[in-house]
């Protein structure tokens, strides 16, 4: 593909995106839904305007990449610990129940192995940036708090599961011991960016205040940091999605120390108020659109969609909805929680996506989970805003 042809293919993808993405931002809705729609229109399965060529994936990559890094920086660590308990219990209980669901009628309808457990894990998160335009409407400071806590438990452990499977994909092996081996490595790179990132906050607290002298710098040298961290991950045998991940991570903490002249946090909150603007405008609807492009509407099958939709949602709700009860005590707003918890996002639809290119599932699979984690973007924030009004 040549460079002019390449821009062209730009240009249509994100003006399509955009267009698209207005009416759903209006009704606070995810715009994913309108990126993966542009790209469905404008790539072979409809007009066959755009093909999903080597270039536009490379691009989208770097998408995914950065898009993982905000996903770390925007991770507020004492959010979790003011709730840590009932945020991980709630969390945790919502990703058990909707995988146990999800795994065993898949089972029972012939999709057994590493596929059925690929699909359950990829639909069984919750979406921190689709809860949180949730509770941006509607929510009382509690109910936020447990929504956005346990959502963060959720992406943590999304982020574990992609790690794992493109680290299975650069193998290009999927045995027991190559699961047992990889998750080994991914808890040892975890426990040990954690621990840093702990004595950054505590002990060693010039790291943030030299970076944050200089806005100009303070980016900068967060960009570095999350590309050092993507590669020394690859170096590890791991995907450099969970490096970039953890760079926002270490970044993200500088909230923590005692800041008199608020400095980091002003650098932060200045950083990931211009990142943002350039992941929305830019890299995410590529990502998305990219996906869009290998999506097939016609190779979605009812059956299942409708049936892991509806697993999707009642897992949720069964996993968190008791959890959220014993925390508040309101159970109008426990079954607000409940339901909200099943709106996915950014986090599966990549997960997704590698599994079809590593080959773990299929074009069938893949398409029919891509429209019941779309689906779940528009439907949670209805749901919650009919269980939460009086």
């Amino acid at each position: 593909m040549d460079t002019g042809s390449l821009v062209v293919d730009i240009v249509l993808l994100l003006m399509i995106a955009k267009l698209l993405e207005l009416p759903l931002r209006k009704q606070h809705l995810h715009p994913i839904a309108g990126h993966v729609i542009a790209g469905l229109v404008l790539g072979p399965y409809v007009l066959g305007w755009i093909k999903p060529t080597s270039e536009l994936l490379g691009i989208a990559y770097l998408g995914l990449l950065l898009l993982m890094f905000y996903t770390g920086i925007t991770t507020d660590f004492r959010e979790l610990r003011r709730r840590n308990v009932e945020v991980i219990v709630m969390g945790g209980m919502g990703v058990l129940a909707t995988f146990t669901l999800i795994y065993i009628v898949l089972s029972l309808m012939g999709i057994t192995g590493l596929p059925a457990v690929f699909v359950a894990a990829a639909l069984s998160n919750t979406a921190t940036e689709t809860v949180a335009g949730i509770v941006a409407r509607k929510g009382d400071t509690k109910t936020k708090s447990l929504l956005v806590g346990a959502s963060f438990v959720d992406d943590v452990m999304a982020v574990f599961i992609i790690g794992i499977l493109a680290g299975l994909g650069t193998t290009g092996t999927i045995q027991l011991w190559d699961i047992l081996l990889l998750s080994c490595k991914t808890l040892l790179f975890l426990f040990l960016v954690f621990y840093i990132s702990h004595l950054l906050v505590t002990r060693f607290t010039s790291f943030y205040r030299f970076i944050s002298q200089d806005y100009f710098w303070f980016a900068t040298a967060s960009v570095l940091l999350a590309l050092g961290l993507a590669v020394l991950a690859k170096f590890s045998g791991l995907s450099e999605l969970i490096g970039s991940y953890l760079a926002g991570i270490l970044i993200s903490r500088g909230r923590e120390y005692h800041d008199p002249m608020l400095r980091t946090r002003i650098a932060i909150s200045e950083f990931i108020g211009d990142f943002t603007v350039v992941l929305d405008v830019i890299f995410i609807p590529l990502f998305f659109t990219y996906i869009g492009l290998s999506y097939a509407p016609m190779m979605v099958d009812p059956i299942y969609f409708f049936i892991l939709l509806s697993l999707a949602i009642l897992g949720k709700f069964i996993g968190t909805t008791p959890i959220a009860y014993y925390a508040l005590r309101d159970k109008r707003k426990s079954i607000a929680i409940g339901l909200a918890m099943s709106g996915r996002g950014a986090l599966e639809t990549a997960l997704l996506k590698l599994g079809l290119d590593y080959g773990i599932i299929n074009s069938l699979l893949f398409n029919t989970a891509i429209t019941v984690s779309i689906t779940t973007t528009i439907v949670a924030p209805l749901l919650y805003s009919l269980a939460y009004k009086k």
